[in-house]
């Protein structure tokens, strides 16, 4: 069963369900039982759903899209 420290770890995968069905039930159970966790979700996952928003709404700058490229270490490749 996967604890805290697994859930954390694969949070934005879990979110993207990048996770195979085995890890998913995992992180799905322990969810279940730990209100930090569940509670670390929700803020992540609303996180998510406003920068979506936001980004939609207000074009990115170049800066900060290369900061946020490089705090995920993306390379895109030369439009």
């Amino acid at each position: 069963m996967a604890d805290c420290n697994d859930t954390i770890e694969q949070l934005y995968a879990y979110l993207d369900r990048f996770l195979d069905d085995e890890l998913r039930l995992e992180i799905d159970e322990h969810l279940r039982v730990c209100p930090d966790c569940q509670g670390r979700l929700e803020f992540e996952h609303t996180l998510k759903i406003t920068i979506r928003e936001r980004s939609r709404e207000e074009p990115v700058g170049e800066e900060l899209r290369q900061r946020l490229l490089d705090c995920f270490e993306i390379d895109l490749p030369d439009e």
